[in-house]
């Protein structure tokens, strides 16, 4: 959702969906009402670790129509020290778990909404503009990223096409003292020295938004691809943010698929930086279904001299 967090949302982390089941295969579901989940969830809430915004790709599998949906994601994410000038890791390395909590429900079966929080342990202040900042002057915490509106389009009857699409609206809100999207604006201040970039991400809006087309392909043999074009900008400030990702996989079958994710934060929208000042993460992806859950399971790279480091993700969801 958020482009790298600062910088932990380096590497895209799609978290581990904290049990979309929560816990629930302990019980009969039959014995599982409403009132348990709304305890689960608040329990989840409060006691999930610290964690950042995660990434997730848009398109294969929203809730059910007319059914609530919890998904947790987690993950962690390590970027090196750059030596690419008006990088957020140019700053300090980063170790940082990050996470997600979402909770939608849709109404039909083109249509669904959700509230998403996302959150980090990461450095805090991590910002290129910070005098005087060093890796021992920028410590963890645990940070906030406010909260999230999604709205999700997509075609009813995508699982008999074989093209089909979609389109998503986030509104992000991040309240002063959270973490906010890193989005690129312009190098007025020359940071970087004689090889300065012309755009850094550092812009710092209480307010963003996204778009998200989303294209979708079954192709032969069980496979299919999800293309989504994220087009990031803050309201009522500058900075802006292109972030396409793709996910390739193969229906294994029922239960199982597995393939490649790659995701991608190129730049502003209306100009691409070159491949080095680029974040580029590819991830080993698995999926499977347990007991009314849906697992995702991700092992990544920053593939660039940006935002090199290893990636984490996992997400574990449920509707009822």
């Amino acid at each position: 959702m958020f482009p790298p967090l600062r910088p932990a949302y380096a590497g895209i982390v799609c978290g581990m969906g904290w049990m979309r089941e929560l816990g629930v295969s302990t019980y009969k579901r039959r014995r599982f009402t409403p009132r348990h989940w709304c305890v689960a969830f608040a329990v989840l809430v409060v006691l999930s670790p610290v964690v950042g915004s995660a990434e997730e790709i848009q398109g294969s599998d929203p809730a059910s129509p007319g059914h609530w949906q919890i998904e947790q994601r987690f993950g962690y994410v390590t970027t090196f020290e750059s030596t690419i000038p008006g990088t957020a890791a140019a700053l300090a390395s980063q170790h940082a778990i990050t996470g997600e909590t979402e909770i939608g429900y849709s109404p039909t079966d083109w249509y669904e909404i959700a509230l998403t929080s996302p959150y980090a342990y990461a450095r805090m202040n991590n910002t290129l503009t910070t005098p005087n900042a060093t890796n021992e002057s920028l410590g963890y915490a645990l940070q906030s990223g406010g909260f999230t509106i999604r709205q999700t389009f997509i075609q009813s009857d995508r699982e008999e096409r074989t093209i089909f699409f979609g389109f998503v609206v986030r509104s992000i809100f991040s309240p002063p003292g959270t973490l906010t999207p890193d989005l690129f604006v312009a190098n007025k201040q020359g940071i970087g020295g004689a090889q300065a970039p012309r755009f850094i991400q550092d812009a710092n809006p209480r307010f963003a938004g996204m778009l998200t087309p989303i294209v979708g392909v079954h192709l032969p043999d069980d496979y299919e691809m999800i293309f989504n074009a994220n087009f990031d900008f803050a309201i009522g400030s500058a900075g802006s943010a292109f972030e396409p990702s793709i996910r390739i996989v193969k229906n294994v079958n029922d239960k199982w698929a597995i393939g490649i994710e790659h995701f991608a934060n190129v730049g502003p929208i209306d100009h691409w930086l070159p491949l080095n000042q680029q974040m580029q993460t590819l991830y080993a992806v698995a999926d499977t279904k347990f007991k009314g859950l849906e697992l995702s399971f991700g092992l990544g790279y920053g593939l660039t001299a940006a935002f090199r480091g290893l990636a984490v993700k996992t997400s574990i969801g449920k509707d009822f």
